[in-house]
């Protein structure tokens, strides 16, 4: 097993492995174009790093990742956003690879942690962080689209109007 950073050329195939990915976890989800994937991600401007996992020619996982900052412990850390393994790869220490490598390429760079997590504690993925991490029962939580303009919005706001303007739940479902 061969794993690398993805370069530019390898768009298509990162989006086809990001929307099966979408498919299997988000259901309905559409994922990210080839096209945005190479300008926004595999051009490095964003600071998300991607590494691929192959066997002969093909591609068969992907790890997002990027680097953090604790101020509680003042340590850096990578975080990885999303990881997939195609499902006929499974099982074969592919995902465990491709860890490994997030963990090297950020301790070479002074990190001295990972996070990352699952949304089911139950599944491989789950299992697998739990092998090697301390999981906790926190709530990762997200704001996003039509919820995170409004938040945006109320910056400068009394915490009075902010509080009264708070948007609802199901506006992070909306562009």
């Amino acid at each position: 097993m061969d794993i690398r950073p993805a370069n530019p050329a390898d768009a298509v195939t990162l989006a086809e492995l990001l929307s099966a990915y979408l498919a299997e976890q988000f259901p309905g989800h559409t994922g990210t174009s080839a096209a945005r994937l190479e300008l926004d991600v595999l051009s490095g401007s964003s600071g998300q790093r991607v590494l691929l996992a192959g066997m002969a020619t093909h591609v068969i996982g992907f790890v997002g990742w990027h680097r953090v900052y604790d101020m509680h412990w003042g340590k850096t850390g990578a975080q990885i956003a999303d990881m997939y393994v195609v499902p006929a790869r499974r099982g074969l220490g592919v995902a465990a690879a491709l860890v490994a490598a997030v963990c090297a390429d950020a301790q070479r760079e002074g990190a001295s942690y990972l996070t990352g997590g699952a949304y089911d504690r139950d599944s491989p993925i789950g299992r697998f962080y739990e092998r090697i991490a301390i999981a906790l029962d926190s709530a990762e939580c997200h704001c996003s689209g039509r919820a995170f303009r409004r938040m945006a919005e109320l910056q400068g706001q009394s915490p009075k109007a902010i509080a009264r303007n708070l948007p609802p739940r199901e506006w992070n479902y909306e562009e």
